[in-house]
């Protein structure tokens, strides 16, 4: 089919097996709104991020269990493609799909904007049905599931590009150009579709531009609203942006992880990622709204219902983009609904998710330095001061410019924190899982030199401000990392406390999938690939599948199997640090485990 935008044309391969596959799917429910509302109730299939719209990530499915996880074993492989490198002797894309499954078919795409419908129902073997190919002229890293809504899903490239494909043939319906009008150059997307009622929505997860959620309608694909995540000088926060070259413009605030939907307030709540230019605070004076925040909007309009913001002026690179998990939680005698994270600050905050309100905050990482600690009223660092411009944070731990004595042991090390990997509610125990990364660091950044475009509070360091941050590198660099290891971190969400906590060789990046039979499951980047039992953080069984695991896993089931698959061939990370890494190459596949 012809591309609607001027891109090209995309392209579809249907399988021989694609007859017999529409045969097999024509009584399959349409995924409905309504079905999506309550998809926790079918523990059968993984309809959305997360496993429902409370992220979760949990499944009710229990025939894999404490007695017999040791006897689960890799049944089959399905290779996903997608490993050639974006650029002449690069590394191959970072494989951190989260595979989407209805009624024994599975929907998972790869790096470069290939996404695949994979019959699973044999558990001997992926039968691809069909595989559409937006012919992206770069791979890059994508997360998250397609989203499935109708007869139809809906995937997004780098590329800006959003198609919606026909479930049964594979076929484009149409493709939506999604660029922002006048910002074409500076638009990303990292993240997969989500899909509330009848629309669909994205978010701008590009560093150095300005961010933005945008929702479209999932019939015709026009865009129905844009709420950006940075504020411009006649919108609300417009005046946390105290500078006069428009630095509010390529602030950053990227949206790089899929969202939670409450549909009792009809909010849907989006973490936000640091300001740009990360190492430069005193470019963009002001708070930055909304950049390092939870942003909760009006699913129909857009509107901004409520934010929370976590560090004003921050500088440590503390995206706050890990799931948000939804329940009620009583708080001094009254049952009050909320939204429960891990904050890459190293604590675990709690809001009321109705407006915004904080209520509990508790550290869950083993050190942190770069605050003295949090305002119990406000839920803010104790340093923080609303009357200033510049904030400086605890014990020198703000970066200035040409002081390399600022900004040096910073705990916990931001790179490791959670963001991309999600935690897992438990609501009969009332505990939150998340895996996480020990250490601190170090960073330092010239104040001039080399040619580099060196921002920074006054204008004689010669260069002109309104093109600083226009997507440009800095010459900040990251000068230590004290720590390679990682942790399963447990915390009683009563009261944000860390109850418990397991150490683990390598950081993980896979997040944490629970199920009802008090299991989890946890990739880590050496390709070993755990079950472990709740209560005790006990691994009870692995299998290394020989490349590393950076995605989320998921179950499902069909006639009463039940099925636990992840995606691997990630990133290794911290090769200098663990050089044994490094010998552990990508390889991209589905691995689907089961008894």
């Amino acid at each position: 089919m012809t591309r609607v935008n001027g891109f090209g044309v995309a392209s579809v391969v249907v399988s021989s097996a694609l007859a017999l596959a529409v045969a097999g799917t024509a009584g399959a429910a349409e995924v409905t709104p309504q079905r999506l509302l309550h998809a926790a109730n079918e523990p059968s299939n993984w309809l959305l991020p997360f496993g429902s719209y409370d992220g979760h990530n949990n499944s009710r499915l229990s025939q894999i269990n404490l007695s017999n996880v040791g006897e689960m074993r890799l049944l089959f492989l399905y290779a996903t493609g997608g490993t050639a490198p974006s650029t002449v002797g690069g590394n191959p894309p970072n494989q951190q799909a989260v595979p989407a499954v209805d009624d024994g078919f599975m929907y998972v795409y790869n790096p470069w904007g290939q996404t695949m419908k994979v019959d699973v129902r044999s558990g001997k073997k992926g039968v691809q049905i069909w595989r559409h190919d937006a012919e992206v002229e770069k791979g890059g890293t994508m997360r998250g599931t397609v989203a499935l809504l109708g007869n139809y899903v809906y995937t997004n490239t780098r590329e800006q590009q959003l198609f919606k494909i026909d479930a049964a043939s594979g076929e484009t319906v149409w493709e939506m150009n999604t660029q922002t009008v006048g910002n074409e150059a500076k638009d990303r997307q990292s993240m997969q579709p989500m899909a509330v009622k009848n629309q669909v929505m994205i978010g701008n997860s590009a560093g150095g531009k300005r961010g933005y959620v945008k929702a479209f309608d999932a019939d015709n694909g026009d865009l129905k609203w844009t709420f950006f995540t940075t504020a411009a000088p006649d919108q609300f926060g417009g005046e946390t942006w105290a500078d006069d070259w428009n630095a509010w413009a390529s602030g950053g605030a990227g949206v790089w992880t899929q969202g939670s939907y409450d549909p009792e307030t009809n909010l849907v709540l989006y973490g936000t990622g640091d300001a740009a230019p990360w190492h430069d605070p005193a470019f963009r004076p002001g708070d930055n709204l909304f950049t390092v925040a939870v942003v909760a909007l009006d699913v129909d309009s857009g509107e901004l219902a409520w934010y929370f913001q976590v560090v004003p002026n921050e500088s440590f690179d503390f995206d706050d983009v890990n799931a948000r998990m939804l329940y009620d939680i009583e708080i001094d005698g009254v049952l009050r609904k909320v939204q429960g994270n891990f904050a890459r600050t190293g604590y675990y905050m709690t809001l009321d998710r109705t407006n915004g309100d904080f209520l509990i905050a508790g550290q869950f990482a083993n050190v942190v330095n770069w605050t003295a600690g949090l305002d119990p009223k406000t839920g803010h660092p104790v340093e923080y001061n609303p009357d200033l411009l510049l904030q400086t944070y605890a014990n020198n731990k703000t970066i200035v410019p040409g002081d390399p004595q600022t900004a040096q042991n910073m705990c916990p090390v931001f790179l490791g924190q959670p963001t991309l990997m999600p935690p897992h509610f438990d609501a009969e125990r009332m505990r939150a899982y998340v895996v996480t990364r020990s250490g601190c660091w170090s960073q330092e950044y010239d104040a001039g030199g080399d040619g580099a475009v060196l921002p920074g509070a006054a204008n004689e360091r010669g260069y002109e401000r309104a093109d600083i941050w226009r997507g440009k590198s800095f010459s900040g660099r990251v000068t230590t990392y004290a720590g390679e290891g990682g942790r399963i971190d447990v915390v009683d969400v009563r009261t944000g406390q860390k109850v418990d906590s397991v150490d683990t060789k390598y950081a993980p990046y896979s997040g944490v999938l629970g199920t009802s039979s008090d299991l989890l499951f946890v990739g880590h980047l050496d390709g070993k690939f755990s079950a472990y039992d709740k209560d005790s953080l006990t691994e009870l069984w692995s299998f290394n599948v020989g490349t590393p695991i950076t995605a989320p896993a998921i179950t499902y089931s069909v006639d009463g199997k039940q099925y636990v698959a992840v995606v691997i061939g990630g990133s290794h990370r911290f090769t200098e640090e663990s050089p044994e890494l490094g010998q552990v190459f990508r390889s991209a596949n589905v691995a689907v485990f089961g008894l």
